[in-house]
């Protein structure tokens, strides 16, 4: 019986706004972990993306210092590696503890998330899914969250968030499919949260059970 479901995607694809529909539709409990909740509640923000030493965590930094517009990747920091390490353990003890998880997270080959989710999950009955929408429909999402990040940051910076975002969803979109070892890949473009969340109770009730992080071990 499948006890976790790992749910990635890149900013704009649907992860949250899907895990939330899937807790609502299941007649089980199953707990709802995020990786928003882990950086966002869980870690001060001054080590967030965009605080003022989010550099020794998890954030975007350019390709090339001297351009800080330009092209950019993610980097651990000196202390990312071990808060996604925490994370994951986090959630295996909850699974070993009896409850069933699904988490919404970025499954990165670069920085190497996917990794170490596979070395934690890879024994456990679990289901690997990537939500992947159109590349238009994505960049339309995250413009279209402008107007609410302006009312707390202001016209000027909103922009610059927004820029980023778009940067950084790019580049997590071509490191979560750099693979295609998925035991579900669902289009949020072409169906709604509520039927993405179907889908995947669907097979979680009904199989067959997932196999992908032990084909990526």
């Amino acid at each position: 019986m499948t006890r976790l479901v790992i749910v990635t995607g890149t900013t704009g694809s649907g992860k949250t706004t899907t895990c939330k529909a899937f807790v609502e539709q299941a007649e089980d409990l199953w707990l709802h972990f995020g990786v928003d909740t882990m950086l966002g509640t869980l870690v001060p923000r001054k080590f967030v993306d965009g605080g003022t030493r989010s550099g020794e965590s998890l954030h975007m930094a350019p390709d090339d210092p001297a351009d800080p517009a330009g092209p950019a990747h993610m980097d651990f920091g000196r202390q990312g590696g071990r808060l996604i390490d925490t994370y994951h353990r986090m959630v295996r003890a909850a699974v070993e503890n009896g409850e069933r998880v699904i988490l919404d997270h970025v499954a990165t080959t670069v920085p190497p998330i996917l990794p170490n989710l596979v070395a934690h999950f890879r024994d456990l009955p679990s289901l690997f899914v990537a939500l992947k929408p159109p590349q238009d429909i994505l960049g339309n999402r995250i413009a279209g969250r402008i107007a609410e990040v302006e009312k707390v940051l202001g016209p000027e910076q909103a922009a610059r968030n927004n820029e980023g975002t778009r940067r950084a969803s790019a580049f997590v979109a071509r490191e979560i499919f750099r693979h295609d070892c998925f035991d579900m890949v669902l289009d949020t473009g072409a169906l709604s949260p509520t039927e993405v969340a179907r889908a995947i109770l669907d097979r979680v009730e009904n199989g067959p059970p997932g196999d992908a992080l032990t084909r990526l071990a």
